[in-house]
């Protein structure tokens, strides 16, 4: 009889997690009501597997993985499909305190609910993604776990997000509420319907508010203090910054404190360059701002590539201060979904994350 009350103990919670109220997402995730989802063909993301089941068939099929996900949670022990992998770098920023932060970026959550089901773009374009970042919200909380353990500020460098829908804003406002999150702008926060949005400052300013409600911080530009680091965030997501940020910047320069940079779309060096014309494993132009335009002639594309990323006076102006100015120590930035370390200068480096990774500095 002693034998069986572990079990019996074990066995309460499941069902508590298994009989959990249902709720009427399409494409979603992280779901507890596993008994209640059984004979039903809602499309959903698993946390155990990281794959998509469909149909009465996958219920349960989600049924079962349901049950395996709740026991490595009690062993402590997660599979590794679609978890966040760490790597670890040193930052000597002149820190008045040792101190960690963590960097990550382009995480892609992809979702809808009930309340987007009226707009039928807005339903085909989650159908059109939902393949592509099925792990997302497996490695926000891989993200955050990691975060509390080691008392550490995030610092995401956009695309939290794939597409502006009420679920997704509904993440972003979870995720940064319950973090320590210092964020900005990558072009999806931006984007509605993906490839098919128009012009890219006209679709910003219609969602800017919705988007911008659901972030701690000011997402376009923003300045945080930490341990005598200054950490700025600024919104290039669309290859170019504004007259108002380079003002902001010079300002915030100026007082020769050392600066940790955070952007969305790298800027231009040339090592960066050859790995993105050359090292990817698809062919695309080097998505990067104030590529000299020469430079540019390399992509052999076709001219809206180009004319996307021509830089305007205030970039130009921009990179020449990053590259000139002593006191900026980093740059953090994502956008091109790989791991690479940019030498910008012969003292400055440029760190671009992964996806599915969080980059683990340790500042002094």
């Amino acid at each position: 009889m002693k034998k069986k009350i572990p079990l019996l103990l074990s066995v309460i919670p499941l069902l508590s997690v298994c009989f959990m109220p249902a709720n009427a997402e399409d494409i979603t995730a992280n779901h507890n009501d596993s008994l209640l989802r059984l004979f039903t063909d809602n499309p959903e993301f698993c946390l155990y597997c990281g794959e998509l089941h469909t149909g009465t068939g996958g219920s349960f099929v989600r049924f079962f993985h349901d049950i395996a996900y709740f026991f490595c949670g009690i062993a402590g022990t997660y599979p590794d499909s679609g978890r966040m992998w760490f790597s670890y770098d040193t930052i000597d920023a002149g820190a008045d305190k040792p101190f960690y932060f963590i960097h990550a970026g382009d995480n892609h959550a992809g979702f809808i609910d009930e309340r987007d089901y009226g707009d039928k773009r807005l339903v085909e374009t989650a159908k059109n993604r939902e393949h592509d970042w099925p792990a997302a919200l497996r490695v926000l909380d891989d993200l955050s776990f990691k975060a509390k353990e080691l008392n550490a500020l995030i610092v995401h460098t956009g695309d939290l997000i794939d597409f502006v829908s009420c679920k997704n804003l509904d993440i972003a406002k979870d995720f940064t509420a319950n973090n320590d999150v210092f964020a900005c702008a990558g072009n999806h926060e931006y984007h509605v319907y993906i490839w098919d949005d128009g012009d890219d400052i006209a679709r910003r300013k219609s969602v800017e508010d919705k988007v911008q409600a659901s972030f701690t911080n000011n997402i376009r530009f923003s300045v945080r203090k930490e341990h005598g680091v200054k950490f700025i965030v600024i919104d290039n997501s669309f290859h170019n910054i504004e007259k108002w940020q380079l003002d902001k910047f010079k300002e915030e320069i100026s007082d020769g404190m050392p600066v940790i940079l955070a952007l969305h779309v790298p800027v231009y060096a040339p090592d960066i360059f050859e790995f993105q014309m050359k090292k990817l494993d698809y062919p695309h132009p080097a998505w990067l701002m104030a590529v000299p335009e020469e430079v540019m002639r390399e992509y052999n594309y076709e001219d809206t590539w180009i004319e996307e990323q021509k830089a305007n006076d205030a970039t130009n102006e921009f990179y020449d201060l990053i590259v000139s100015t002593p006191n900026i120590k980093a740059i953090v930035v994502g956008h091109d979904h790989a791991h690479f370390v940019s030498q910008v200068t012969h003292t400055l480096k440029q760190y671009m994350v992964a996806t599915d990774e969080g980059q683990i500095f340790a500042v002094k």
